[in-house]
């Protein structure tokens, strides 16, 4: 609304009120400055953990950029890290295959210096010999933890090659209702499966829009991979994220505008909310850095003196 005072008065009346308007919003915006207290704003059940995407698709660098993306997550130290599936390539019953693929993998997964989760991806388990392997390794194909009073629950969208059923399977689904019923208060759910079933038709449909229903009310998230795209959607007021590739095989070239490119999610943890953000390998750098910098900032100013 635009005002135009009539007289001198009004004049003076309104500029004194836009002035003393102005000082208060300057006070209300200085006020998170400088002040110890409002730390104790800060959560005290605050915590972050990480979402590795997929490897697997033979690209030619999947390995370097999913050692890029451990290098630096063991610099930014979250709580634990999950991996969203597809560690491994797929396509083979051959148990020495498979195994000698693991033995790869791990290679490079005992570098991460922090809690690791994981799930099976449709190239992790594509057969009944991939799924024993799993299990000689892993144990279960599903699993659930409470951290901080919030409930993390990891499922397998692979379980047909374990139990011939389709979708989730009655086991594991009886697992999920049991879960929801006995962590009834939990101050927020997160969800971990690699195919997004919040999409498919037939049985995967009938069985996640059951555990929605379960959910309902109750703050959640839900994480998938699978597509090598970083994709996310509010279904139901609940965030339904895409995680995109940690090294896997892209579709199209690097394009952040569609998703495109290699990353891992950062999920921060406040109250019963979450944020996410994504961080791309390759620009993080280690106390290291700057200590080598140090060294050799201080040894040009020995030489530039020397010069004078």
């Amino acid at each position: 609304m635009i005002l135009h005072p009539t007289n001198k008065h009004l004049r003076n009346s309104f500029i004194l009120l836009c002035f003393i308007y102005s000082i208060g919003q300057g006070q209300v915006g200085l006020r998170q400055y400088n002040r110890v207290e409002n730390l104790r704003a800060v959560p005290r059940e605050k915590f972050a953990f990480v979402v590795l995407g997929d490897r697997t698709g033979e690209g030619p660098d999947s390995w370097k950029v999913f050692d890029k993306a451990i290098l630096e997550i063991n610099q930014l130290r979250p709580d634990f890290v999950i991996l969203i599936g597809d560690i491994i390539e797929g396509g083979t019953t051959n148990r020495t295959v498979i195994d000698a693929r693991w033995d790869e993998a791990k290679q490079h997964l005992d570098s991460l210096g922090i809690p690791l989760f994981m799930v099976p991806g449709d190239n992790d388990i594509c057969n009944e010999a991939s799924c024993s392997a799993w299990k000689n390794i892993f144990g279960s194909t599903y699993s659930a933890f409470t951290y901080r009073d919030c409930r993390f629950i990891l499922l397998n969208t692979e379980e047909t090659h374990g139990t011939g059923e389709e979708g989730f399977g009655s086991r594991q689904m009886a697992f999920v209702e049991e879960e929801l019923r006995r962590n009834d208060r939990a101050r927020q759910f997160f969800f971990f499966f690699h195919q997004p079933v919040w999409i498919s038709s037939g049985r995967f449909k009938s069985q996640w829009e059951r555990i929605e229903s379960i959910l309902d009310g109750k703050p959640y998230s839900v994480f998938a991979g699978h597509f090598h795209v970083l994709a996310s959607k509010i279904r139901k007021g609940h965030r339904h994220l895409f995680v995109g590739p940690t090294g896997g095989k892209m579709r199209l070239p690097r394009n952040p505008a569609l998703g495109f490119f290699h990353h891992f999610t950062w999920v921060s943890v406040e109250g019963a909310t979450s944020h996410v953000a994504f961080i791309e390998p390759g620009n993080i750098h280690s106390e290291k850095t700057a200590i080598d910098a140090y060294e050799r900032y201080m040894l040009g100013r020995l030489l530039l003196k020397g010069k004078r």
